[in-house]
């Protein structure tokens, strides 16, 4: 959970008739959804300037909870996966893999995300000139080089020589360092928007009452 939005809502009921009480309820839960709308809204925005590149999967890592008259709070949080990193870059810290290891592209082309393209690290296992090891103390993936570039004392068995490229890294973790201020602006973004959708709820609840 990013930021949760709940209403006093005893402290309006003691300023207003009865009649405008009986609207009160239906008229906070419109406005905190209003304002969650606004917060996931504004968060996004913030993704592009305060991210390098967000995919579209990314873009798409908040979910919101609304309001009902009945149940006066609003949500707007983290989906599983993206929080994983997406807190990371809220916080700072080190990220772990959850299977053997992080993949980390060296010399791979990437498309405008800066992401490996789909289906990258399958095709470089399918090339017989590319292995899983360790070179040197590095792990990840490798290309072989060609046959005939040849010096002495190099890499490799005889014949094959030149030192091979190291293509994809593995790493047992990956520090990140706080670059976002996704929480706290959308406390402020909540702060401001919500006083003025109250009021503009209410006054339709006024005019809409039966």
């Amino acid at each position: 959970q990013m930021f949760d939005i709940t209403s006093n809502e005893a402290a309006f009921r003691s300023a207003l008739s009865d009649a405008a009480q009986r609207q009160l309820p239906f008229a906070i839960a419109m406005a905190i959804n209003d304002t969650v709308a606004d917060v996931e809204r504004n968060t996004i925005k913030r993704m592009d300037r305060e991210m390098d590149r967000p995919t579209p999967f990314t873009k798409r890592g908040l979910y919101k909870r609304r309001a009902s008259k009945n149940r006066l709070v609003g949500v707007v949080g983290y989906k599983p996966i993206q929080k994983g990193y997406l807190m990371k870059l809220e916080t700072g810290g080190v990220r772990r893999p959850k299977g053997r290891a992080i993949l980390v592209p060296v010399n791979q082309r990437l498309n405008k995300y800066g992401n490996m393209t789909r289906g990258a690290i399958a095709r470089l296992h399918a090339d017989k000139d590319v292995f899983s090891g360790s070179v040197k103390g590095v792990s990840g993936l490798w290309r072989r080089p060609k046959r005939g570039r040849q010096r002495k004392g190099g890499y490799g068995a005889k014949g094959n020589t030149k030192s091979p490229t190291l293509l994809v890294a593995y790493k047992d973790s990956v520090k990140y360092r706080k670059k976002t201020n996704f929480e706290r602006n959308a406390k402020l973004t909540a702060e401001r928007r919500l006083p003025n959708h109250l009021r503009t709820r209410m006054l339709q609840a006024w005019n809409t009452r039966r």
